[in-house]
């Protein structure tokens, strides 16, 4: 019979240093346990997890746990969550070859170079760590979800080949300067660098044929000749440009004349484009800090997009009532931003 052992179910468990899952059933039976939940229990080593051959899917978020070598023997794991730990690194998991979902978000992680082992890996989340450069990922074929936003990224390095099943890439809040656009993320949808240190947008972007969404505000884009690499984009539907210096010489006849030669362009900066395509008026005001609304389970609120300054001077900035406010507040069921 299977089994799950949720914290939920067991008003007992309190906070606990060293936990001994065995006790946590009536007959001590934990060798067909499928799934283990135990959030916020002050748990820094799990007893047994050796012995459950058969756990599937473990979630020991908001914990205090160090380091993963307690679950390299649960071979058939394909879905980690340890968000909230204490955790440096990410050896450990380069047996568990049907890791399908990863999230360590809010931890201590330098270094992620023993991610690219994990082939089946289709979502992963490492989000608030303390990740200074992305290796090489091309391994990573069935890669579709990557956060990595509010780390420390100076260098996202350009994949060896085509990403092709890759959708998504969060690296909001790091210290891009350079980002490799082109055609190895031929079939990415939503793109979020908002919040880097950005100066241009190379011409490789209008390789991003199936690029949907894309979040640029808050950098140092200097130009916007790039804008015209974002009109060839055939599908893009969504665009946030705004608190960059380019805008500080824009106006409304250059503002028009980018949405007339757009073709499905639908929102800029979170309001919706007449359909004339022609704003009579600039729909921007300076009042309200731009930002995405992306939440990966971080609870700590003096994280950097809390609290970091704006670069350059407010430019054109969205109206308040059409932005929706981020919230970093113990969301961790959201993952679809």
């Amino acid at each position: 019979m299977e089994k799950t052992i949720n914290a939920k179910d067991n008003e007992t468990i309190k906070k606990l240093t060293i936990v001994k899952i065995s006790s946590l059933i009536k007959d001590g039976n934990i060798s067909n346990c499928k799934e283990l939940i135990l959030k916020n229990k002050g748990i820094e080593e799990c007893e047994e997890l050796y012995q459950m051959k058969n756990l599937c899917k473990i979630d020991l978020s908001q914990n205090k746990i160090k380091d993963l070598s307690m679950i390299e023997m649960n071979l058939n794991l394909y879905h980690i969550v340890l968000q909230e730990n204490l955790i440096d690194n990410i050896n450990y998991l380069n047996n568990i070859n049907n890791l399908i979902f990863l999230n360590l978000s809010n931890n201590k992680i330098k270094l992620i170079d023993n991610i690219c082992q994990l082939k089946n890996l289709k979502t992963l989340i490492l989000a608030y760590n303390e990740i200074e450069k992305v290796p090489n990922l091309s391994n990573l074929q069935s890669l579709e979800t990557l956060i990595l936003k509010n780390n420390n990224i100076e260098v996202f390095t350009k994949p060896a080949k085509e990403m092709p099943n890759l959708k998504k890439i969060s690296l909001s809040f790091n210290k891009i300067r350079q980002f490799c656009f082109g055609s190895h993320f031929s079939n990415l949808q939503e793109l979020r660098l908002n919040s880097n240190k950005l100066i241009t947008i190379d011409k490789d972007i209008i390789y991003m044929a199936s690029l949907k969404q894309l979040y640029l505000q808050n950098n140092y884009i200097m130009e916007s000749d790039f804008l015209n690499y974002i009109n060839e984009l055939k599908n893009i539907k969504s665009i946030v440009i705004s608190d960059n210096p380019f805008f500080k010489n824009m106006n409304i006849e250059l503002l028009n004349k980018f949405i007339q030669k757009s073709r499905n362009l639908i929102t800029i900066n979170s309001v919706p484009i007449p359909r004339d395509k022609k704003f009579v008026t600039f729909p921007f005001n300076a009042s309200h800090n731009f930002s995405s609304t992306e939440n990966y389970g971080s609870s700590n609120t003096n994280k950097k997009d809390n609290n970091r300054n704006l670069k350059t001077q407010n430019f054109f900035k969205v109206k308040k009532d059409n932005f929706h406010k981020k919230s970093k507040k113990n969301n961790y069921k959201n993952i679809k931003q």
